[in-house]
C-alpha cells in the first residue's frame, strides 16, 4: 500500500493499516507482539500454523467464505497456508501471534475460535520477551514447544462464532441488508420479496452458497453482534439483546450459551475482570 494510499485508507475507516505479508522469519517459530489499537491488516497468507490472542478488545477475523470474531478472553487457530485479514476498532487492543512451522506440528488444519484458559494467556504473555527476536535460543524453543502442546486441549473448547459470507451478489446484498437491521423482526418471506426471490429459491440459496438455513444464519449474526455490543459499549444484558432483535431474555440467554458456550453474563464479567 502507498503513502498515499495509507492516508486514505485511515482517513475512511480510522484504522492503522499494518503489512502482515511482508513479516518473515529466519527460525522454525515466530513470535509477535503489539499494542495495535484499530488496525486492518492486508490480506496475507503465510506457510505457518499461527495462535493469535487478543486482549483488551475485540478482534475480526476474514477467511475466505467465513467472518469470525474474537473476543478478548478469546483466541483462534489458522491452519498454514489460509488466506484472511484481521482487524479492530478497539482502540486499547493488544495484539498477540505465535507462528509455528508446518513440520512441528500435528494440531488440526482447520479454523478454531476457543476460550483461552488461565494459564495460556499468562505463557502468552511471557513469551513477549521473544517479540520479533530474529535467532531462537533454547529457552524460547522449549518454552513455545510446550505451550503449542496445550494448543489442541484448548481447541477442544471450540465454539462457532463463524458467519458465513458469500461471492453471490445479490445474496450479499441481502446480508448486509440483515446486518443493518439485525434489532428489527427480519422474516425470510418479507426480505424475499423485497430483494426480488421467492421464498423457496432464497432458502435454498442460504443452504447452497451458506451452508445454514436462513433462521440459523439470522441467529449467528444476532449474537455476534452481542459479543460486539458487550466489548465496545454495553454492559446490559437486557439491553444489548433488543438491540440485536429479541423480545425474549431467556430465548436471547439460551441462544447465546449454545453458540458460545457460556450466557452472556459469564462474557460481560470476564470484560469487567480485565478492567
Amino acid at each position: 500500500m502507498s503513502e498515499k494510499d495509507n492516508v486514505l485508507f485511515v482517513s475512511a475507516t480510522g484504522r492503522k493499516p499494518v503489512s502482515c505479508a511482508s513479516i518473515t522469519a529466519q527460525k522454525p517459530s515466530f513470535v509477535y507482539h503489539e499494542e495495535l489499537g484499530r488496525f486492518h491488516s492486508d490480506w496475507h497468507q503465510h506457510p505457518w500454523s499461527e495462535f493469535i490472542y487478543a486482549e483488551n478488545g475485540f478482534v475480526h477475523l476474514h477467511v475466505a467464505g467465513k467472518k469470525m470474531v474474537l473476543p478478548s478472553w478469546y483466541g483462534a487457530w489458522i491452519p498454514p497456508d489460509t488466506l484472511h485479514e484481521i482487524w479492530s476498532d478497539s482502540p486499547a487492543l493488544h495484539m498477540r501471534a505465535i507462528c509455528f512451522s508446518t513440520d512441528e506440528t500435528s494440531i488440526r488444519h482447520e479454523l478454531a475460535v476457543f476460550p483461552v484458559s488461565p494459564l495460556l494467556k499468562e505463557m502468552m504473555r511471557y513469551t513477549e520477551k521473544w517479540n520479533r527476536v530474529d535467532q531462537a535460543d533454547f529457552r524460547e524453543t522449549t518454552f513455545l514447544s510446550a505451550l503449542q502442546n496445550l494448543l489442541p486441549e484448548e481447541m477442544t473448547k471450540s465454539i462457532q462464532v463463524c458467519l458465513p459470507s458469500t461471492s453471490h451478489v445479490k445474496l450479499g446484498q441481502l446480508l448486509d441488508y440483515i446486518q443493518q437491521h439485525l434489532h428489527e423482526k427480519i422474516s425470510i418471506e418479507r426480505l424475499a420479496h423485497q430483494f426480488g426471490f421467492s421464498v423457496r429459491t432464497l432458502s435454498r440459496l442460504f443452504t447452497q452458497e451458506l451452508g445454514v438455513s436462513f433462521s440459523s444464519y439470522c441467529k449467528l449474526a444476532r449474537i455476534m453482534k452481542a459479543l460486539e455490543l458487550m466489548e465496545t459499549e454495553n454492559n446490559n444484558v437486557s439491553e444489548i439483546a433488543s438491540a440485536v432483535g429479541y423480545e425474549s431474555l431467556a430465548t436471547f440467554s439460551n441462544n447465546f450459551l449454545e453458540i458460545c458456550g457460556n450466557r452472556p453474563i459469564y462474557f460481560i464479567n470476564q470484560k469487567r475482570g480485565q478492567r
